[in-house]
């Protein structure tokens, strides 16, 4: 069994992966599919005429659980080839799941003119509440499903909360 250093050496190595600029635009490739893809559901969703984002919502969950299914999945399957965790995790979900689309869908959805609002008279308008609590929700379930997604990714590529602990996540 390879020891960690080894392991280490082995992707360090130029062979183990592809070079940087291929990578970059495996990365930027990756990014452009996830953004598309987002683009596509918001858009036959017509999420801009609803009051509360959900479609952000269901895609930043829906992203984050995959994330974190692709970072357990990494952490105890080290087989998986280098490029995995950039392309997949920081080109496709990184531009499919943005905390900036989460950001702007909470501000559409509760007026138009969110700027006049928050300087108006009031000191706190009713609209305001309610994109604070989507991004309380969006922050809580997002974390919730990232967790989730490691330990499933950790369980279906066969690393035991034991196993990890004792092998620093190095289980085949």
């Amino acid at each position: 069994m390879p020891t960690t250093e080894e392991n280490a050496a082995q992707r360090s190595s130029p062979s183990f992966g592809p070079s940087l600029p291929v990578l970059v635009l495996w990365v930027a490739a990756a990014g452009a599919c996830g953004a598309v893809l987002r683009l596509l559901l918001v858009e036959l969703s017509d999420e801009q005429y609803m009051r509360f984002p959900w479609v952000t919502l269901v895609i930043n969950l829906a992203g984050s659980g995959a994330l974190g299914t692709l970072v357990g999945a990494t952490h105890a399957w080290q087989r998986l080839p280098q490029w995995t965790v950039p392309v997949l995790g920081t080109g496709f979900l990184g531009s499919f799941t943005t905390f900036s689309a989460v950001i702007l869908a909470g501000a559409a959805a509760q007026q138009r003119d969110l700027f006049a609002q928050v300087t108006s008279t009031l000191v706190v308008p009713p609209e305001m509440w309610e994109v604070g609590a989507y991004l309380v929700i969006s922050m809580l379930f997002c974390t919730a499903a990232a967790a989730a997604g490691i330990t499933l990714g950790r369980a279906v590529f066969g690393c035991t909360a034991m196993d990890c602990q004792h092998t620093g996540g190095d289980h085949r």
